[in-house]
């Protein structure tokens, strides 16, 4: 009997220290496990993939931008009957015509971009300041109407409190140097006061709930999120904001001015690949206002192309500055959750380390059980 007693014993023992190493290696490899989750969540984070790109919180990042220095049209008596075809003509310069119009005059593009990644025209009534029935010149070199320069915008890059690009100008004036439409009454005072601009910040959906955008600009001002509409504010009007928001289940909120964020319709999905694409024109001597900021946004940090001038469309730039945020998309790549797998084996450790405690728990109750009723 006490043979078969010291036998149990030495067997209990046996296995109590071989679950308990089981054990051990178990809850040590669900902390890696763990770990390996926590780190590919961080550099899943826009601070960090802009960190893995050689952005440091003192950069400033250049958004490529096509800019268009536009030509004044004549001036159009707005009450005569017959010029209404001239009126509708009309695109650029209304304050040295005693025109003004203070408030923004939405519906005048399309909801959707064109094929060529440019605003569609929408039309309008002729008791509006320019029906747009017709803006090719907006965003593309026309003889005699408009000629096309290649820039950029700088961002300042702050890092707190989420990864955060800002660009401030309460005094707009990108294209005082060109030459086209400097012989313009308008610009008389040496500012080139009438000009487009469109350019795309490209991101990849983090769906975080964190990822924010805001513009502030005078005069027309179009902001497509992918392909679809989603601030409207266009006219000849005095300085207002727009802003859109990304919830983590995927809606899209704008808002205009100070009114509160609503749905607007748009839904977008973790990992999606888009472009915020901005189109902006200053039609008018009135000054000229532009601003932007967004934070929370997983950007694509690329070698890059700068926009075509004269045809809105990409052309190869410098490959050797990396420093430029890819135009229209062209760097927007779904990043696969590289989470799902460790996620699974955690869980499986997790399994297992309720199976050893419980047994190990029988273990340890079995050999107190034979030491008493010994």
């Amino acid at each position: 009997m006490k043979k078969n007693y010291k036998k149990s014993q030495i067997a209990n023992r046996v296995i109590l220290g071989l679950l308990l190493v089981g054990l051990f290696f178990t809850v040590f490899g669900l902390s890696k496990t763990i770990t390996s989750v926590d780190e590919i969540a961080m550099s899943k984070t826009p601070e960090a993939i802009l960190a893995s790109a050689g952005v440091t919180e003192k950069s400033t990042i250049s958004l490529p931008v096509a800019y268009f220095d536009q030509k004044a049209d004549p001036c159009v008596n707005m009450f005569d009957f017959g010029a209404r075809k001239a009126l509708r003509e009309k695109q650029f310069e209304w304050t040295g015509c005693d025109y003004y119009n203070r408030e923004v005059e939405q519906g005048l593009v399309d909801y959707y971009l064109g094929e060529d990644y440019l605003p569609v025209a929408k039309g309008g009534d002729l008791a509006s300041n320019v029906g747009l029935s017709d803006m090719t010149r907006w965003f593309k070199a026309v003889e005699g109407k408009s000629k096309g320069y290649s820039g950029t915008i700088d961002l300042t890059y702050t890092a707190i409190p989420s990864a955060e690009f800002s660009f401030e100008a309460d005094e707009f004036y990108p294209l005082d140097e060109a030459k086209f439409s400097a012989s313009d009454a308008v610009n008389s005072d040496g500012h080139n006061h009438l000009f487009t601009m469109n350019f795309a910040i490209p991101f990849t959906v983090t769906g975080d709930g964190e990822e924010y955008f805001e513009i502030a600009a005078d005069d027309d001002t179009f902001v497509f999120l992918g392909d679809k509409l989603v601030i409207d504010m266009g006219g000849i009007h005095d300085t207002t904001s727009g802003k859109l928001a990304i919830y983590e289940n995927g809606e899209v909120y704008t808002a205009m001015g100070d009114q509160e964020l609503t749905y607007s319709g748009v839904n977008v999905k973790k990992g999606d690949g888009l472009a915020i694409r901005i189109f902006h024109a200053d039609r008018d001597s009135a000054g000229s206002v532009f601003k932007i900021n967004f934070a929370g946004m997983n950007l694509n940090v690329v070698q890059t192309e700068l926009a075509d001038a004269e045809t809105g469309i990409q052309v190869a730039y410098d490959p050797t500055d990396p420093s430029y945020i890819g135009p229209l998309g062209q760097s927007s790549t779904v990043r696969p959750d590289g989470t799902k797998g460790y996620i699974v084996i955690a869980t499986v450790e997790g399994f297992m380390i309720i199976v050893l405690s419980i047994f190990l728990a029988i273990i340890i109750r079995s050999m107190v059980k034979q030491r008493v009723t010994r």
